[in-house]
């Protein structure tokens, strides 16, 4: 039998716990050597590389719709902070390090959400479709990804619009979506949500192929 933790005997202690590990994770990101990625600009880089359209719902889940409607109203909050972000050379960007800040006006509301193999609804629920559509982004830039997770099943199965089997699975304190600037370029990140899409695009301060052209 397994060493029983003092969160199983008191659950009371758990969004104590959850708090102190989120903590301890922002602080080993100012200690990790990494310069992450913090100014936005209102002034657009001139060259486009990468366009990408994805919807917000997929009618064929048998889930409420209303949680849908939340992850969408999630993911806009979160397309507030990360639009016009610039990764210059040497910087590293890092999804909870551009969102950290997102709900602290307004909050998340309940979302469903992939945790211990389990489906949840949690606050904040449904940002994994907006880290999984900056992976896409980033796929298709001279970026290098240096961390990404998935969840172990496709979660965008069968949803038109969305390219089968991109994933990158985040969790505040344990899991991250990042990546590394090793250019001597600049990119850009814009990103919006409206009622039923996202959309983004990545721009350089140079004329680039995209990483698949």
């Amino acid at each position: 039998m397994g060493r029983i933790r003092l969160t199983q005997i008191f659950p009371c202690l758990l969004p104590l716990r959850k708090k102190q590990k989120i903590f301890c994770y922002y602080i080993g990101m100012r200690l990790d050597h990494n310069r992450y990625s913090e100014t936005r600009s209102d002034t657009m880089l001139a060259n486009p590389l990468f366009y990408a359209d994805w919807p917000l719902y997929n009618y064929e889940t048998g889930y409420e719709l209303i949680y849908q409607e939340n992850k969408a109203y999630n993911c806009s909050l979160a397309a507030r902070v990360l639009d016009k972000v610039i990764i210059a050379p040497g910087e590293t960007f890092s999804f909870w390090n551009a969102v950290r800040d997102a709900n602290r006006e307004v909050p998340y509301k309940n979302g469903y959400t992939l945790s211990d193999g389990k489906l949840q609804l949690l606050p904040g629920g449904g940002l994994c479709q907006m880290s999984s559509f900056l992976y896409w982004l980033f796929m298709h830039t001279p970026l290098t990804v240096t961390e990404q997770h998935t969840h172990g099943i496709d979660l965008h199965r069968n949803t038109p619009g969305i390219p089968q089997g991109i994933d990158a699975a985040v969790a505040e304190g344990r899991l991250d979506l990042k990546v590394k600037n090793n250019t001597a370029y600049t990119f850009q990140i814009q990103i919006s949500v409206d009622k039923y899409h996202m959309r983004g695009k990545v721009l350089s301060d140079a004329k680039l192929r995209t990483a698949a052209g």
